[in-house]
């Protein structure tokens, strides 16, 4: 069996041990604003938001200077990524733009484009309300009509305050896939794309094509031509759907038994001090497992039991069962 070691981490929350609290990627929740940190030595700088449960997350300020957000502000969040470490992710509503729905942009040009999959497109460069420049790419058989101001662009996802954008009036195949479904895809072949990262290119039964970093499923051992089945997961930035390969041995949901490490101390993102259980999966993937429970001295086996609440990058996030 192929093996290798990596060690990732997982985190239900940033928060106090009494104020766990357990979420799911595509929930909306209530948050306050509850502070403002900067980073000492560096240029970052984050908002603090506190759950409904007391237990507090960072938001990066930098990607949000255009929604005026102010400390004691009630804001509702979408849990927009659970990684695979298992660090949450949350995406503030957009004070103007909603998901799903389709909006005048001011038209500035067209460019030249490589998408996510290494291919050359044509896309429009358009500007928001806040004054916020946005490509999107154009299908090809789009035609520019003369003296074009505006253009009607929908929304299709909102992340770190950008807008993700698609033109409606054209019907793709991508359409015909739905996010949060399985399909079968065929592994076509290999090959660099953005910082020359080698990536699997795979096809779906419509010709489209999707892009996976090779690095994160070489344990897959995927070859030319295979059919992989993989779940539609969000889109791309360029409106391309992004998917996530059925895991080969975890299943979402079900509990398996990893072998126990050890336990150490460890710092949450906001500095708190707090133990942590080191696991190991069937390909010898340590994953750092953090619960409200987890006590220094506590014994364990020589395997602990832990449930898979997700997949991402090839690796399953768990959490104690």
């Amino acid at each position: 069996m192929f093996r290798f070691r990596k060690k990732v981490f997982l985190y239900n929350n940033m928060s106090e041990n009494n104020t766990q609290h357990k979420f799911k990627e595509g929930e909306t929740h209530l948050f306050t604003i509850d502070g403002f940190t900067e980073i000492p030595g560096t240029e970052e700088s984050f908002y603090i938001l506190k759950n409904q449960s007391g237990g507090k997350h960072l938001l990066k300020s930098i990607h949000y200077k255009h929604y005026n957000l102010k400390i004691d502000q009630e804001i509702n969040c979408k849990i927009d990524k659970i990684n695979c470490s298992g660090k949450i992710y949350l995406e503030p509503e957009n004070p103007v733009y909603k998901v799903g729905q389709t909006y005048s942009f001011d038209f500035i040009k067209i460019i030249d484009h490589v998408n996510s999959v290494g291919e050359k497109e044509k896309a429009a460069v358009v500007k928001d309300l806040f004054g916020e420049e946005i490509i999107c790419s154009l299908p090809k058989d789009w035609k520019l009509s003369g003296n074009i101001k505006d253009l009607q662009c929908k929304i299709l996802r909102i992340k770190k305050g950008e807008l993700y954008l698609a033109i409606p009036e054209t019907k793709t195949s991508d359409n015909k896939l739905s996010i949060g479904q399985n399909y079968w895809f065929t592994v076509i072949e290999t090959k660099p794309l953005e910082k020359s990262i080698e990536h699997y290119i795979l096809k779906d039964a419509n010709e489209n094509l999707y892009s996976l970093k090779k690095d994160m499923y070489e344990h897959y051992g995927f070859t030319i031509g295979q059919k992989v089945e993989c779940t539609v997961t969000k889109f791309h930035n360029d409106g391309h759907l992004k998917i996530e390969p059925v895991h080969l041995h975890y299943q979402v949901g079900k509990i398996y038994s990893f072998k126990y490490l050890r336990t150490e101390k460890d710092f949450d993102p906001l500095g708190k001090e707090e133990n942590v259980i080191l696991v190991e999966d069937i390909y010898g993937v340590e994953t750092k497992v953090r619960s409200r429970d987890i006590i220094s001295d506590r014994k364990f086996g020589k395997t602990i039991q832990c449930k898979v609440d997700g997949i991402r990058k090839g690796k399953a996030i768990l959490s104690f069962a």
